[in-house]
């Protein structure tokens, strides 16, 4: 290892920054070496002057929609003559659910209690302005 000399004198520091540079600075091997590749010409703006006009396609037609019709034929007159009795219909898959989701029910009062909160405040900055402007008669 060995210990680099600190020169005190600033005519030594300058030449050995010199030297410093010379060596940092590789010498050109070939003349070929020197040249910069040349950078790409920057890209135009707009479309190219090729470009062909496209019309605009036409906004498709919105799909019809058609309602599912009831899977029972319509009742005859002759059957609706000879059963005179009321038939219930079959009960609603909705109706069997009778109990209630606990997170459901967490969830909705929870909304209501934000609600609640909402409107108080509303209320309190309705009264706070109301107080700065005292109701005058006009009389």
């Amino acid at each position: 290892m060995a210990i680099e000399e600190i020169p005190i004198d600033s005519e030594e520091i300058q030449e050995i920054e010199e030297a410093q540079e010379i060596e940092a600075s590789p010498e050109p091997e070939a003349p070929e070496a020197q040249e910069e590749p040349e950078a790409p010409a920057p890209k135009r703006r707009g479309r190219p002057p090729g470009a062909k006009n496209k019309a605009k396609p036409r906004p498709r037609p919105l799909p019809v929609i058609t309602r599912p019709r009831s899977r029972r034929p319509p009742p005859t007159p002759e059957s609706s003559e000879e059963e005179e009795e009321y038939e219930e219909p079959p009960p609603r898959r909705r109706a069997q659910q009778v109990e209630e989701d606990p997170t459901r029910t967490i969830a909705a009062e929870m909304l209501h209690l934000m609600q609640q909160q909402t409107r108080n405040r509303q209320q309190a900055r309705v009264n706070k302005y109301a107080s700065w402007f005292p109701q005058q008669s006009y009389g």
